[in-house]
């Protein structure tokens, strides 16, 4: 082989090598620029590296910890702030709970927005009209500055998983964490009460960052909402909720719709199809685009992917086929987690639910 051809293969496997390295570069920013940390968190397994500590802030019986609670959430998986009350209370009682996330450092600078699920479940302390006070904030660690993104009053027995969120903006290069302080405190004073426990948990925390498909679209204020909580949080009837660029909602609101009414329930196996009803919801205002997906968690599909197009305030069934790779795990859930992603006007958004699977023959 002559000294010129020795050179010119060198060149090419350079350069094959050179295009290489900046697919791969690419690839990394382009996964790591959508959700914070990593991907979001769903808690599905884990804690995922977040910390929540807890204490007793008033009350000689009262009892705090925080904890990973495997048990709860959307699908299951929870950071769970728990307080136990002991039988014979005086007087009243409080706790503080602040859970934050590992570091994390966003690829693209801009406007983007901090989400999140929560709930409140009270056993046996109804009668002290127990709520949690909480905020959700941005924490630049490079800088030190503080972004309140959520703000928010949660009281009643029992409050279920709701979602919430408000806008952040983020610095390319800056390290990141996500703070969320709650607390619990009684109303009333009790005299003799046999004790119980009220029980904050949080779900699906994440920062959505530009290019994330799930930005803030000009979000409602975020003031204290009282009661079970307003869709201020949720940039639905909150002030400056508007509509996203192009006409229909804006990416929050149209989040809070979905989760909250286009999946309906419960998904059917009949062999290695799977048949489940999702739906346009009318304040969408516009024809949505759906497209949906079976999934054994969130980054392992477990079934084909299908997309329509669905009218405002109508539904369509979808023919979902399982993998068979996939198919002897699926048989063997009883629910089955499913991948949402749904276009109305310019606003575009990807969510996540468990629905109940039952099987036919």
């Amino acid at each position: 082989m002559s000294i010129s051809l020795r050179s010119r293969i060198r060149q090419v496997i350079l350069l094959g090598c050179v295009s290489g390295a900046s697919l791969l570069v690419l690839a990394v920013g382009q996964a790591s620029a959508g959700s914070y940390p990593a991907g979001g968190s769903p808690f599905s397994g884990s804690s995922e590296g977040w910390s929540i500590e807890a204490k007793c802030t008033l009350g000689v019986l009262c009892t705090a910890t925080g904890e990973y609670d495997g048990t709860a959430g959307n699908p299951s998986g929870s950071l769970a702030d728990k307080t136990e009350i002991g039988v014979g209370l005086l007087g009243l009682f409080g706790s503080e709970a602040v859970a934050t996330s590992p570091i994390f450092t966003p690829t693209e600078s801009g406007a983007g927005s901090l989400s999140l699920e929560r709930q409140l479940q009270n056993s046996e302390l109804a009668s002290v009209t127990p709520k949690v006070e909480y905020t959700a904030t941005l924490v630049d660690k490079s800088t030190g500055n503080r972004q309140q993104a959520i703000a928010e009053t949660v009281e009643g027995p029992t409050v279920p998983f709701a979602p919430k969120q408000g806008p952040v903006a983020l610095v390319a290069g800056h390290s990141y964490a996500i703070e969320i302080v709650a607390t619990t405190k009684s109303s009333v004073a009790s005299v003799g009460i046999v004790g119980g426990s009220t029980d904050f948990r949080l779900d699906n925390v994440a920062v959505n960052g530009p290019g994330s498909g799930g930005g803030s679209g000009g979000g409602g204020n975020n003031g204290n909402n009282g009661g079970n909580g307003g869709e201020g949080a949720g940039g639905g009837n909150g002030a400056g909720s508007g509509n996203g660029a192009g006409g229909g909602v804006s990416s929050s609101r149209l989040e809070s719709l979905i989760k909250s009414s286009s999946l309906i329930g419960p998904a059917v196996l009949k062999g290695n199809i799977i048949s489940v009803k999702a739906a346009c919801p009318k304040k969408v205002g516009v024809t949505c685009t759906l497209m949906l997906q079976g999934m054994l968690n969130r980054h392992k599909p477990a079934t084909t992917m299908r997309k329509a197009k669905v009218k405002k305030g109508k539904t369509k069934k979808f023919a979902l086929k399982v993998k068979p790779a996939a198919l002897k795990k699926v048989k063997a859930k009883k629910k089955l987690l499913f991948k949402e992603t749904v276009k109305a006007g310019k606003s575009k958004v990807t969510v996540y639910k468990s629905l109940k699977l039952v099987r036919k023959k």
